[in-house]
């Protein structure tokens, strides 16, 4: 029978995907495969509510529409605007990751499943498959992991180039209301980079509201001197970051310290950082930097925080992977079955690897020259 023009859904001919994790490229990757008619199965360790990470600076998405691949005839919004919800700017990670899950529910030929933990992947010539800890296999004609800077996917991929490595740096993340810093209110989104004074490094500074919350402040702290601390806590081994270190998680020494150099910072921001402090609601990241030497193999490829790990000084992570997701789905216009996945896994590598690698070692320099000041 004909497809008609009111179709929407998973065209059969054009085949599977098991996708291994649900992060923000994730996410992103599946819709776009489902608009391509792929069948997809989407595995996530976390639970599906998921709070908590970064502030992220939107460039696009201002209610642009693309048509569905699916033979549907349907526009639909694009990555990018679903991400934003129309307004590009400061927002938080959960709010877009909320925003591209409420999509990816809605996709027909869609199944999410949360609290799956990925244990062991595989592929041949004619399939991939993923298992999960309750031993059930999950197989695809393709196997795209986001599964992030720890990625079990990139470690089959390049088993000789699998980690991402530490930067030499710590970002400490916090936020506050405004009245924390009562009398100083610029009242619009914006960010900054500042200096900080005694060779503490340098901090990105900020004011953004988003639709279901009051404007508040947000800072990240570019810490180059807390690697001791880091290695006693656990959060870094050798040159491998494990963790980040979540509010009070920190030890109160480290608090302390915070909060004795945040008042030699500049105004207001010595007040809205000790707010945090006091409220022990910091984060502490160690950065890590990932260059990645390929971007497939065979059956599997990988998307985001997996294929690639950048400073968030970049201010890129979050759109290349964006457009690795784009980019991948659109490939799959035709299917993936049989050599025709292969032959899309290779197209992606070739579009994508170039554009990754100068990504993150666009942020290398800064890491460089942060060290250096510490050091000097």
């Amino acid at each position: 029978m004909p497809r008609t023009q009111t179709t929407v859904g998973p065209i059969p001919e054009r085949g599977t995907a098991v996708v291994v994790g649900a992060s923000l490229a994730g996410l992103a990757l599946s819709i776009s495969l489902a608009r391509s008619g792929l069948t997809v199965t989407v595995l996530e360790r976390a639970v599906e509510q998921r709070n908590g990470g970064t502030g992220l600076r939107l460039w696009g998405g201002m209610g642009e529409t693309v048509q569905r691949r699916d033979g549907s005839g349907i526009r639909v919004p694009t990555i990018a605007s679903i991400a934003s919800a129309g307004v590009p700017g400061p927002v938080g990670w959960a709010m877009v990751r909320r925003r591209l899950a409420d999509a990816a529910a809605n996709e027909p030929g869609m199944a999410i499943r949360y609290d799956t933990e990925v244990v062991k992947i595989g592929a041949d010539a004619d399939s991939a498959w993923a298992r999960d800890t309750a031993g059930l296999v999950y197989t695809g004609d393709i196997l795209p992991g986001d599964d992030g800077h720890r990625s079990m996917v990139r470690r089959s991929i390049d088993p000789e180039h699998p980690d991402a490595r530490y930067a030499g740096y710590t970002i400490w993340t916090g936020k506050a209301p405004c009245d924390a810093a009562p009398g100083w209110q610029e009242g619009r989104n914006y960010m900054n980079m500042i200096t900080l004074p005694n060779q503490d490094g340098a901090m990105i500074v900020g004011e953004t509201q988003t639709n279901d919350e009051p404007r508040r402040y947000f800072w990240q702290w570019y810490d180059p001197t807390s690697d001791n601390y880091l290695r006693e806590a656990g959060a870094l081994v050798g040159s491998v970051s494990q963790y980040s270190l979540v509010n009070e998680n920190s030890a109160a020494s480290k608090y302390a310290d915070i909060h004795r150099r945040a008042a030699h910072w500049p105004a207001p921001w010595d007040d809205i950082v000790r707010h945090s402090v006091r409220r022990q609601s910091v984060i502490a990241t160690p950065i890590a930097e990932y260059v990645p030497r390929r971007l497939a193999r065979g059956r599997m490829a990988i998307i985001g925080d997996a294929a690639h790990v950048p400073s968030p000084v970049t201010d890129a992570g979050f759109d290349t992977g964006l457009g690795d997701a784009e980019t991948l789905g659109e490939l799959t216009d035709h299917g993936v079955i049989g050599e025709q996945g292969l032959k899309v896994l290779r197209e992606y590598e070739k579009q994508r690897l170039i554009t990754a690698q100068r990504m993150v070692r666009s942020g290398q320099g800064f890491g460089d020259s942060l060290l250096d000041s510490a050091n000097s």
